[in-house]
C-alpha cells in the first residue's frame, strides 16, 4: 500500500502536537519568566491577529479579483476574526487561544491529504455529481478526524503532569478544525 506524501505530513504534524504537549507548560514559563504575563499575552494576540489579517487581505484579493464565492469568504474570514478577538477578551487562559491556528492547520492538512484523486471530467453530469459529493465528505471527514484527534489529546493531557482535560479545549480544537475547513474551502474557491 503506498503512502502519499501528503498523508505522511499530516502524521508527522499530529504526531508534532503530541509531542509537544508536555512542554508547552515549560515553555510558557519561560516565556513569562522572560517577559511580563501581558507582553506574552499580547504576542499570542498579535500573532492571531496577523493571522487573521493575512486571511482577511487573501479574502479581499480574491473580492477585488472577482473570483466567484469570494465575497462570502471574506464575511467568514471577517467573522471569524471577530469572534476569534471578542472570544480572546474573555477566555480564562488567553493562551488557549492558540488551539483554534493548530486545529485549523490540521484540518486544512488533512483536508489537503484527502484531496489528491485526479478527476476525468469528459462533461458527465455523473461523475461532476460524485466528485462534488466526495469533496463535500471531504470536509466532513476533515473536521471529524482533525475534531477526534483533538479530543485524543485532551484525553492524553489528562494524563500528564501539569495538563488537565477540559471540555472547553476540545470545543476550541472542534472549533479550529471548522476554521480550517472555511478557510480551505474559501482558498479552494
Amino acid at each position: 500500500m503506498k503512502i502519499s506524501a501528503r498523508r505522511v505530513f499530516v502524521g508527522a504534524y499530529t504526531i508534532g502536537i503530541f509531542a509537544a504537549t508536555p512542554f508547552l507548560p515549560d515553555l510558557i514559563r519561560l516565556a513569562s519568566s522572560r517577559w511580563s504575563s501581558g507582553g506574552v499575552s499580547h504576542f499570542v494576540l498579535g500573532v492571531e491577529v496577523s493571522i487573521a489579517l493575512l486571511f482577511l487581505v487573501l479574502a479581499a484579493g480574491l473580492l477585488i479579483y472577482g473570483k466567484k464565492r469570494s465575497f462570502l469568504f471574506l464575511i467568514s474570514m471577517a467573522g471569524i476574526s471577530l469572534l476569534s478577538f471578542i472570544l480572546y477578551q474573555f477566555l480564562p487562559n488567553p493562551y488557549e487561544f492558540t488551539h483554534l491556528p493548530e486545529y485549523a492547520v490540521l484540518s486544512m492538512l488533512i483536508i489537503w491529504a484527502l484531496d489528491n484523486t485526479k478527476w476525468k471530467t469528459a462533461g458527465l453530469v455523473k461523475v461532476k455529481k460524485i466528485k462534488q459529493a466526495i469533496i463535500k465528505n471531504s470536509y466532513l471527514m476533515s473536521t471529524s478526524i482533525a475534531g477526534v484527534i483533538g479530543t485524543i489529546d485532551e484525553i492524553y493531557q489528562h494524563f500528564l503532569p501539569r495538563r488537565f482535560f477540559t471540555v472547553y479545549d476540545i470545543f476550541l480544537n472542534i472549533l479550529g478544525a471548522i476554521l480550517g475547513v472555511i478557510i480551505f474551502w474559501g482558498i479552494k474557491r
